[in-house]
């Protein structure tokens, strides 16, 4: 939105931008529990909103949704809710809520995100299955896909068929996306093939489970990275795991690792969803698999390992697929241009 025009200001925690266009940023303090964090610091977040009088408000944490209401009665400005999941679906796969309570949660979140989102100026989602729960509740209703941006990973895929020796599996590190089975996959696995591991544990008994696991000597835990960092871990790895397991949630999902593997040049190991078969087998980018079975993902690993001809083929189609389909810059225009219509309401 910088790079197009407009005067943006982001408020988050540890917000840090970089790039040619001049972002201000407001950086939100930390907290120390999952409830200060939800109710302390989205007040804090919705002050700092308001006092910079902005003509568009733009947020995407669902505890944020009432202060979105109140941006929009109290200064009249548009706003728009961007939702990223669909919440009320992933609610019931919550690991850190009591299994008994995660339907009466989820309920009241539906009724609460339905009511904020009726009187908001557009809602914006991650993926048409998130738009098509919004469609007939929202005034608007816009998709813009989670793609990667090329120039992120053109380092990586610069050098797709150099020296990689590992798989690598990015992002929050929970039971639902399937970590454990691909732990235990391990098990059939060349001892030399190298695990990178890099994103948040999803909480402390997820993380006690992971590090107890017999397997875990053999990964190379990064913690939570920087980008250009991530993108130095995909330069070192000749397959991708992202074998979420199928909760509602994410039958539907498009996660951006998906297509961050695809832009990094590296063949992926995906769950075998409908949806993903038809990027990634039709794509001839990766191999799906049943994300439970430590045996497929085993035998995908190995498959990948050992026919280097098969790995680079896979690795040209997905880097094209990206650069022709999947990429940032086209969802950009659609985002920008859903600004301008915004700011000629104001």
């Amino acid at each position: 939105m910088a790079e197009a025009g407009f005067k943006i200001t982001l408020i988050a925690c540890k917000g840090r931008v970089s790039g040619p266009c001049e972002v201000q940023v407001v950086t939100l303090p930390e907290m120390g529990s999952r409830i200060r964090r939800m109710l302390v610091r989205s007040y804090l977040a919705y002050r700092s909103a308001r006092n910079i009088l902005a003509d568009v408000y733009h947020f995407h944490d669902p505890e944020l949704l009432p202060y979105g209401l109140l941006l929009k009665v109290r200064t009249g400005a548009r706003v728009v809710y961007d939702s990223h999941e669909c919440y009320p679906e992933d609610i019931r796969t919550k690991e850190w809520l009591p299994v008994w309570l995660r339907g009466a949660v989820s309920w009241a979140f539906k009724l609460l995100e339905d009511f904020v989102s009726r009187r908001l100026d557009l809602v914006v989602a991650a993926t048409p299955h998130i738009e098509e729960r919004f469609k007939g509740i929202a005034r608007s209703t816009l998709t813009i896909n989670n793609y990667p941006r090329l120039k992120e990973f053109d380092g990586a895929a610069g050098d797709l068929f150099g020296v990689r020796d590992g798989v690598c599996y990015v992002g929050s590190i929970s039971i639902v996306r399937g970590f454990m089975p691909f732990l235990d996959s391990l098990d059939k696995v060349p001892q030399d093939v190298a695990a990178y591991v890099a994103g948040p544990f999803s909480g402390p008994e997820v993380e006690r489970l992971a590090r107890q696991h017999r397997n875990w000597s053999r990964v190379t835990y990064f913690g939570t990275v920087a980008r250009d960092e991530v993108a130095k871990i995909y330069n070192r790895s000749f397959a991708g795991i992202v074998n979420f397991l199928p909760a509602p949630n994410h039958l539907f999902s498009q996660p951006n690792k998906l297509f961050e593997y695809m832009a990094a040049g590296i063949p992926v190991i995906c769950s075998n969803f409908d949806l993903w078969r038809d990027i990634v087998d039709v794509g001839g980018c990766g191999i799906c698999v049943d994300p439970a079975s430590a045996d497929e993902i085993a035998e995908a690993i190995n498959r990948l390992l050992f026919d280097v001809g098969l790995r680079e083929k896979m690795a040209f189609q997905g880097r094209t697929a990206i650069t022709t389909k999947f990429s940032w810059e086209f969802e950009a225009e659609k985002l920008v241009d859903a600004y301008r219509a915004l700011c000629e309401q104001a």
